[in-house]
């Protein structure tokens, strides 16, 4: 059994033998979580810098580009490494053995971190992605060199021939490097200025919004990241995903229950042909608050019992596997459908 924040995604990349090792920057150091759990190191706020994807153990693909303001927490301190009794057979051994259950007596845990965040966003800044601008300005430029050159010449020389076309092209190149800076300058005022304020804009409205709704933020992102995995990893290809921004948040209440719109940029990493690439969408999740009991989890192992039959469960699966009836959410907020 995986641990429960995992269960899911551990499920679909042993499905096609992917590995994933995801670096860390925390601090002034390079951490490392590998998805076998070769490298598992304790990450707290830490900043995702690289991810690469293997298949059969041979490197397949590679991520750099994620936001640096959205920070991950995985504290173990080192659960499974520990000395575990089990309550039911009095069975003693690591808690490593008992993640499968244990082996005696065959009674299910529930297994996670002693402390998460799956991805929770915590700050806000000017963050501009989009580069186009420097392509438009160059093009800019050099259209408005050709024709300041091509009306010098005109108007300067006796005569409009070959040698004068040529002239034009020579004259805008070198008057378009000298500009380009000009431009650009004045380009980054106009334009990025105008995208600035907008991007802050945009961020104020996303301190409001925690402000105003008072909502703890490292459980709603958890709820969010939690319930997004179980959706994605439901899907045949998809075996991993990066939320890149947090675009816009939208409150309301329907039936007496609050509901959180939430706007993403996100890309989907997925396996096709034992060939992995990426996807990039705007993807919208409406989450509703979970007004019924949730399971109160402890750090480390967790037995979890069905209120009906009293068998050992795994919380994971929503329901008994032997009476088949419904157990309470993990989670205080929930996809809706």
């Amino acid at each position: 059994m995986s641990l429960i924040s995992e269960t899911f995604h551990k499920e679909k990349l042993k499905k096609y033998n992917v590995n994933i090792k995801t670096k860390f920057i925390v601090g002034s150091k390079i951490l490392e979580k590998n998805s076998n759990d070769n490298v598992n190191n304790d990450i707290k706020q830490g900043i995702i810098c690289q991810k690469e994807y293997f298949i059969n153990n041979k490197l397949s693909h590679t991520e750099n580009n994620f936001d640096t303001r959205i920070e991950y927490t995985y504290i173990s301190n080192n659960e499974v490494n520990k000395e575990y009794k089990c309550p039911n057979c009095g069975m003693t051994s690591k808690l490593e053995y008992f993640i499968d259950g244990c082996p005696y007596c065959g009674t299910y845990y529930n297994i996670d971190y002693t402390e998460k965040e799956l991805g929770s966003k915590h700050h806000y800044d000017r963050v501009l992605r989009n580069k186009t601008y420097r392509i438009v300005t160059g093009i800019i430029d050099i259209i408005i060199s050709l024709l300041l050159s091509y009306l010098f010449i005109k108007n300067t020389s006796r005569t409009f021939n070959n040698y004068d076309i040529s002239k034009i092209f020579i004259y805008g190149t070198i008057l378009s490097l000298i500009l380009y800076y000009l431009f650009y300058t004045l380009d980054a005022y106009v334009i990025l200025t105008t995208i600035k304020k907008y991007k802050d804009k945009q961020n104020q409205k996303q301190i409001d919004f925690w402000n105003r709704t008072k909502i703890d933020k490292k459980t709603f992102y958890n709820s969010l990241n939690y319930e997004i995995r179980k959706r994605y990893y439901s899907d045949l290809n998809t075996i991993d995903y990066d939320i890149l921004d947090y675009l816009e948040f939208e409150e309301y209440t329907k039936n007496d229950i609050f509901y959180v719109k939430v706007k993403v940029d996100i890309r989907k990493v997925i396996i096709e042909n034992n060939k992995i690439k990426s996807k990039y969408a705007e993807e919208v999740f409406i989450l509703k608050r979970n007004n019924n009991e949730t399971l109160n989890l402890k750090k480390g192992a967790n037995i979890i019992k069905c209120h009906n039959c009293g068998a050992s469960i795994d919380a994971t699966k929503g329901e008994c596997e032997y009476c088949n009836t419904k157990i309470n959410y993990l989670q205080e907020w929930i996809l809706e459908k």
